[in-house]
């Protein structure tokens, strides 16, 4: 149960990574989606969930039509891909998928998996009482980073024996040979921004550094701010004009190319492939999704030390870290690598390597495949009828 294609989502594309890699292993996954998913006669691809406009539910009962599909199909196990936003039905903090959850639980002898994409060290109210309960009525939660696993206790207030990690996958895909000369960037050492534009995002402080940035690294710098606001997004809407704008007034304007759009994944891997450097100056973040798609196609990083883009620097030895908020450090952590090619090249070397050992999808589905298994044995115990025992 996740968004999926070609609805211009996050998890719509993780998902789809995924549920490649798991039919590559042999196994049948069909998708359960929101009716502006999938396409006219994709196989195993249900749009069962209606929307509105602004892409939250249409209908409070919605979980009926979820019953009826998955019971129509009889799966060994339900896994659902969650972000707060995805399931959300008039500002219920999506606690509607909790009547699915508690509806299994007591019904289902199919295990019910959630995998976790926005666990923060520290959750609000709202979260930790959600992550509470439904890690009461579900069989595992999957999160992609073991900070997340580990911080789990101090915001629920207890020690949950049913959470799993996974890391994020990443493609095996090689950079597209001829991106740069597609995007007249030919000969250039280009700085790379790409993603949805939130304010948590921080752009608009790489533009405001660029100046300096290129005036150290040369000519040949150019900043690449790929992306749009997400639709639906007020934040996001009310932020693209703040970066545009940013853009426009810098003094390295003529230095800066904005790549403006919705990128389908294929069109993704070209933007990406331009860049040298990929940079997340990231406010908050639980972990990121064009940080391993970044580490597939050789391309080290410079990351905000925080969260998960913290662990996955420094266990790839593919980029640096700086502190949160610190434009000087970040300037100079740019220059730095940007003027320094061999450094450069080294960690784009093991950058591959890293996903190559650690997040091939391949790996990934072979991880999911194997808890599974577990929760499936686990659970058929669990309902094996037991002989009473007397008392005496």
């Amino acid at each position: 149960m996740t968004s999926w294609p070609p609805r211009h989502c996050g998890i719509a594309t993780y998902s789809q990574d995924l549920v490649r890699a798991l039919r590559k292993e042999g196994h049948e996954v069909h998708i359960l989606t929101f009716k502006d998913g999938g396409k006219k006669g994709e196989k195993f691809v249900h749009p069962v969930l209606k929307i509105r406009k602004d892409k939250a539910m249409k209908d409070p009962g919605w979980d009926q039509d979820l019953f009826k599909a998955i019971a129509k199909i009889g799966p060994d196990v339900v896994h659902i891909q969650h972000e707060y936003g995805l399931y959300l039905y008039d500002e219920d903090y999506s606690a509607g998928l909790l009547r699915p959850f508690f509806k299994w639980k007591v019904e289902s002898e199919t295990p019910i998996v959630v995998t976790y994409h926005s666990v923060y060290t520290v959750l609000d109210r709202p979260e930790a009482i959600y992550m509470d309960v439904a890690l009461k009525l579900t069989n595992a939660a999957i999160v992609h980073e073991e900070y997340q696993k580990n911080n789990l206790p101090i915001n629920i207030g207890r020690v949950p024996d049913n959470v799993y990690v996974i890391p994020h996958g990443a493609k095996d895909v090689k950079p597209f040979k001829h991106s740069k000369e597609e995007y007249d960037l030919k000969g250039k050492k280009v700085v790379g921004l790409i993603g949805w534009w939130e304010p948590n995002k921080g752009f608009e402080r790489v533009v405001k550094v660029w100046p300096k940035i290129r005036k150290r690294v040369g000519s040949k710098a150019v900043l690449v701010v790929a992306g749009d606001a997400r639709p639906g997004s007020s934040s996001g809407q009310i932020y693209k004009p703040k970066l545009l704008k940013a853009i426009e007034k810098s003094s390295a304007r003529k230095s800066i190319k904005v790549i403006t759009g919705s990128f389908t994944p294929e069109d993704y891997d070209k933007v990406l492939s331009t860049f040298d450097l990929m940079v997340l100056p990231y406010s908050r973040a639980s972990q990121s999704g064009n940080l391993a798609h970044a580490f597939a196609l050789g391309i080290p990083c410079v990351a905000t030390a925080m969260e998960g883009l913290k662990a996955e620097i420094e266990s790839s030895k593919a980029g640096m870290t700086v502190p949160l908020n610190d434009d000087l450090e970040l300037l100079n952590a740019i220059t730095h690598i940007m003027k320094h090619d061999d450094m450069r090249k080294r960690y784009a070397k093991n950058a591959a390597k890293y996903v190559t050992k650690q997040l091939k999808w391949s790996i990934v589905a072979r991880k999911h495949v194997a808890l599974y298994k577990k929760l499936i044995a686990d659970l058929a115990e669990e309902m094996r009828p037991r002989k009473k025992e007397s008392p005496f």
